[in-house]
């Protein structure tokens, strides 16, 4: 079934993920070109999954026997490189065959509208109506199309950094004394990265997985702390580097270890490079966060004289609500962000861009950084978030938590409901927050509170109560 969530359609290789449905995308998005009479080409990019690189030149071969004309990349490239392309070249549509962050034996297709946006829901809606509607796939060999000038080979590296090196302070990092090792995680951040801490000539930056595998070693492609806590924080720690940066399977997230082997989070980071662009680069403007983002990012605004706006989780409503509010950044606690005048998506190599320039400007190591901005914010909350299976039909489940509310131990205070995201807020700005993924089978726990041991509590008391949904739902079949 060809389902679009909150980072495209995504789906277990030979199951979802099939040659079939990869037309079936491109057949109607070919309808909907044609039936709206644009001629404009279409990007069409790949990460390093298996079978990436065939899935591209699979739709390349629909819209050119649909008279489209799309530019593939001759090779891999990060996520941000194709909603840049998109955008430089004034075209309406952007095609990236990814799975994001998903294990190996998962792939998947984003789609990107003009300027480089990632597909409102309203789009990706009306594809996934025409790509079920499809009658009649047609194909082109790719040989012809390329002789028909259908298809054309494209790499836009060279420009893609440019953007990137407009916003970074290179006097800042001028004899820099950085020394960081970077985690590329056999994916394709490497491609910007590499070239990036070489121009901006960062004393030393030292490379590890920067292979092409498919398989991710067998690992997650995900910089989360259980990730970066099997052994890359312990690199970190002994080869005395100032911190370790990794980027996931299509380089728009970031990690990062500091100097003492600790997982920097990424609402850390969020705050941390706003405090510093606001404060120490003079910029101006609000920030915008999901509502799955901890108010570390809310505390720096106030305190910076700015506001913070919540918005649901998908990082097109983040661009949404920066252009709203005519916002300088945006950014969630999965780890992903942008800047007013960037893209208008998450990337994985600019915000490392800005991560090193951040250090070398402060002079100080990473945890010393956090640690003061912290309290110049008076943050002291503990952030933690949980996972649980999704073993019963989603639709329910979400028709039951919005009938069927959760008893808490402590005074509700404030009810949200995000799409998929249940918010509860509490006394002295706790909250707790249940997701159901858009992109897995899975329900996502949030908690902040002001003790480790209050958030220990609440994390059980959802986990229990989400355990009593599931049995419900499945005993109400």
């Amino acid at each position: 079934m060809i389902s679009f969530g909150t980072g495209g359609f995504r789906g277990i290789i030979g199951d979802d993920f099939t040659k079939s449905n990869i037309e079936l995308i491109a057949q109607g998005l070919s309808n909907i070109i044609n039936e709206q009479g644009n001629a404009k080409p279409i990007i069409i990019g790949y990460d390093n999954r298996f079978m990436s690189d065939f899935a591209a030149r699979w739709f390349a071969q629909v819209l050119a026997a649909n008279n489209i004309k799309s530019y593939v990349y001759t090779s891999s490239v990060p996520t941000p490189s194709v909603m840049s392309a998109t955008r430089d070249l004034g075209n309406d549509y952007g095609v990236m065959i990814t799975a994001s962050h998903n294990p190996y034996y998962f792939n998947g297709v984003k789609i990107f509208l003009s300027q480089g946006y990632d597909a409102d829901l309203e789009f990706t809606n009306k594809l996934e109506k025409y790509s079920k509607e499809v009658k009649t796939i047609k194909r082109m060999n790719i040989a012809q199309a390329k002789r028909q000038w259908l298809v054309q080979d494209y790499s836009n590296t060279n420009m893609y950094l440019s953007h990137i090196k407009m916003f970074i302070s290179k006097g800042v990092l001028k004899n820099n004394n950085l020394k960081i090792i970077y985690d590329n995680m056999c994916g394709v951040g490497v491609v910007g990265l590499a070239q990036l801490a070489k121009e901006l000539n960062i004393k030393q930056f030292d490379i590890i997985h920067g292979e092409h595998d498919a398989f991710f070693g067998f690992n997650l492609p995900n910089p989360t702390k259980e990730a970066l806590n099997i052994d890359f924080k312990d690199k970190v720690v002994d080869g005395g580097y100032d911190f370790g940066l990794a980027t996931d399977s299509d380089g728009d997230r970031l990690g990062v270890i500091d100097e003492k082997g600790n997982y920097v989070s990424n609402n850390e980071i969020l705050a941390c490079l706003y405090f510093y662009l606001v404060k120490h680069r003079g910029f101006e403007g609000d920030i915008v966060k999901n509502c799955a983002t901890s108010i570390f990012v809310d505390k720096v605004a106030n305190k910076l004289g700015y506001q913070c706006h919540e918005v649901d989780v998908g990082f097109k409503n983040i661009t949404a609500g920066m252009k709203k509010y005519n916002a300088l950044m945006g950014g969630e606690s999965s780890g992903g962000l942008t800047v007013r005048g960037y893209l208008y998506g998450k990337d994985g190599v600019f915000s490392s861009g800005l991560f090193m320039e951040m250090v070398a400007a402060f002079k100080k190591p990473v945890s010393e950084i956090i640690s003061n901005i912290k309290e110049i914010a008076d943050y002291h909350h503990y952030f933690v978030e949980d996972f649980l299976p999704l073993g019963v039909d989603v639709n329910k489940v979400i028709e039951y938590l919005n009938n069927h509310q959760p008893k808490f131990s402590r005074k509700l205070i404030r009810y949200e409901h995000f799409a998929r995201n249940f918010k509860f807020y509490f006394e002295n700005d706790s909250w707790m927050l249940i997701r159901l993924s858009g992109t897995e089978p899975a329900f996502r726990i949030f908690v902040e509170t002001e003790k480790k041991e209050d958030a220990d509590i609440c994390v059980g008391e959802l986990k229990k109560y989400i355990e009593n949904v599931q049995l419900e739902v499945e005993g109400g079949k």
